[in-house]
C-alpha cells in the first residue's frame, strides 16, 4: 500500500513537471535568467516568452543568469501573441499583483494563490477517460503560468484571455513581487500541492468530466445572443461575458451541468423568437 501510494504521489509530481511557462514582453535579461532558474529549481523547462519580435531578449545576458538552467534558455520558444499560446494549452493561469479596487472590475477579480490551487486542479484531466479532444495532445500541453511584463504586468485584455488569475498577498501594502520571486512561490506552492494529493484514475462517465475550454465558451456564446434578442443593455454585455466565463471557471461545473445550461439559452432563446414574430 505504501509503495502504491508513493507511486500516485510521484505520478503527480510528475505531471505538474510536464508544466509551462511563459512570460509577456520581457524588458531585462536577467529576469528571464532568474525565471528560468526558478523554472528548473521545481522541474519545469518548458519556456515561451511572447514577443512581437523575435530574440527580444539578449539569451546570452539572460543564460548568465540562469545557473545551472542553461537548458531552459537553450530551447526557449517564441510566440506573437497570447492567442497563440492560448491555442496550445488547455489552461492559462495569468499572474497579477494588482487586484481592481471596484466591484464592476471583473478582470481584476483575482484568486489567492492558496485558494486558486485546487480548483485548478480539478479542471485539469484526470484520466485518460476524462480527457477532451482537446486535451488528447498529453500532460505537456495542459497548463501554463503566464507572467507580464518587468514593470507594467498582464493588461486587463491580457488577464482576460487567461482562464484563471491569481495573486499573492503579501500581507502588505507592498504586494508586488519581482517575476522570479513570485514565480518561486507559486511553483512552490503548485508543485507542494500534486506531491500531496493523488490524481484520480477511476473511470469517468462521460458527464462527470470536466467540460473544455471550449463547451464553456459555447455557454456563453448561447448567453450572448440570448442577451441580444432580450435587448439586453449593449454597454453591459461584454461584462455580462466575462462574468460568465469566471463564473464558469469559478465553479468548475460538470459538463452534464453545462449541458443543462446551454439547454436553457437554447430553449429561451426559442421562445422568444417564436413570441416575437
Amino acid at each position: 500500500m505504501t509503495n502504491h501510494n508513493q507511486n500516485i504521489k510521484s505520478a503527480s509530481a510528475s505531471q505538474f513537471s510536464k508544466f509551462a511557462v511563459a512570460i509577456v514582453e520581457p524588458e531585462f535579461a536577467l529576469n528571464v535568467g532568474y525565471l528560468a532558474r526558478a523554472m528548473a529549481n521545481f522541474g519545469l523547462n518548458q519556456l515561451y516568452i511572447i514577443a512581437r519580435e523575435k530574440n527580444v531578449t539578449d539569451n546570452a545576458e539572460a543564460l548568465r543568469f540562469s545557473s545551472h538552467a542553461h537548458y531552459v534558455i537553450e530551447k526557449v520558444k517564441y510566440l506573437k501573441s497570447l492567442d497563440q499560446l492560448r491555442n496550445k494549452f488547455l489552461i492559462l493561469v495569468g499572474t497579477t499583483a494588482i487586484r481592481g479596487k471596484r466591484k464592476s472590475n471583473i478582470t481584476r477579480k483575482t484568486y489567492a494563490l492558496e485558494d486558486s490551487i485546487p480548483r485548478i486542479s480539478r479542471s485539469l484531466p484526470g484520466s485518460p477517460s476524462g480527457q477532451t479532444k482537446s486535451s488528447s495532445r498529453g500532460n505537456a500541453n495542459r497548463l501554463c503560468f503566464v507572467f507580464g511584463r518587468d514593470t507594467t504586468g498582464l493588461t486587463n485584455e491580457e488577464l482576460r484571455k487567461c482562464d484563471y488569475n491569481i495573486t499573492i498577498f503579501t500581507g502588505t501594502k507592498y504586494n508586488t513581487l519581482n517575476i522570479s520571486h513570485a514565480a518561486a512561490i507559486i511553483f512552490y506552492a503548485f508543485s507542494s500541492y500534486f506531491r500531496n494529493h493523488s490524481t484520480p484514475t477511476r473511470k469517468q462517465d462521460l458527464f462527470e468530466r470536466e467540460p473544455s475550454r471550449k463547451e464553456k465558451a459555447r455557454v456563453v456564446s448561447l448567453f450572448r445572443e440570448l442577451a441580444s434578442i432580450s435587448d439586453f443593455q449593449g454597454y453591459k454585455r461584454e461584462r455580462l461575458e466575462e462574468t460568465l466565463a469566471r463564473i464558469l471557471n469559478r465553479s468548475n461545473p460538470s459538463l452534464r451541468e453545462l449541458y443543462l445550461l446551454m439547454g436553457l439559452a437554447s430553449k429561451a432563446k426559442s421562445k422568444i423568437k417564436m413570441l416575437s414574430v
